[in-house]
């Protein structure tokens, strides 16, 4: 599986990897991880769309982290080394990215929260920004949230369903965060 990235890291000085001057073909995306102050109430899986992992998708994390959820996001763009695109790269960037391999990076974050913090399937809900919340549609068993939907970028993707009654439609805002709160706090199990 692709690297850990802890959100309470203090220092800002990048390590290679052990491979170094080695292409590794597969693995799953590297993930930013936060934990919420007290006890885990669940998590969300929560997927950046386009523009990568800006400031609204961090800000998203933080907030769900500080009400009891655990946040695992997927950085997408790992091999290409950014975090963030500009609106004129990201579009081109994101449809760039292979449907297999997202579906590789999603099974790896699912196992990190499986397997390494023990958390079961249905205690984990799955939050997609613009087009990926056709991944979140893609992942979820259970409940999943679409922040500011946008067409898919890969043919064959499944629509979002936001008539189902485990799904969420936000518009993209300050206040998404918080209603999507709310959402999970009334569909995952305790």
């Amino acid at each position: 599986m692709g690297g850990i990235i802890e959100a309470a890291e203090s220092h800002h000085h990048g390590h290679g990897p052990a491979n170094r001057r080695r292409r590794v073909v597969r693995t799953s995306a590297p993930l930013l991880v936060r934990h919420p102050p007290g006890r885990v109430r669940g998590a969300v899986l929560v997927l950046h769309g386009a523009a990568g992992l800006d400031e609204p998708v961090e800000n998203c994390c933080r907030t769900l982290a500080s009400c009891g959820y655990l946040t695992v996001a997927p950085l997408f763009y790992y091999e290409t080394g950014g975090h963030t695109f500009g609106p004129d790269k990201a579009g081109n960037a994101f449809a760039a990215l292979e449907l297999s391999d997202l579906e590789a990076d999603l099974a790896g974050a699912f196992d990190y929260l499986g397997t390494r913090l023990g958390l079961p399937r249905h205690r984990v809900a799955v939050a997609g920004f613009g087009a990926a919340a056709h991944l979140a549609e893609l992942a979820a068993a259970h409940l999943a949230a679409a922040i500011g939907p946008e067409p898919p970028p890969w043919p064959g993707t499944p629509g979002f369903d936001p008539h189902a009654p485990d799904r969420l439609v936000l518009p993209a805002g300050p206040s998404a965060a918080d209603d999507l709160v709310r959402f999970l706090d009334a569909g995952l199990p305790a």
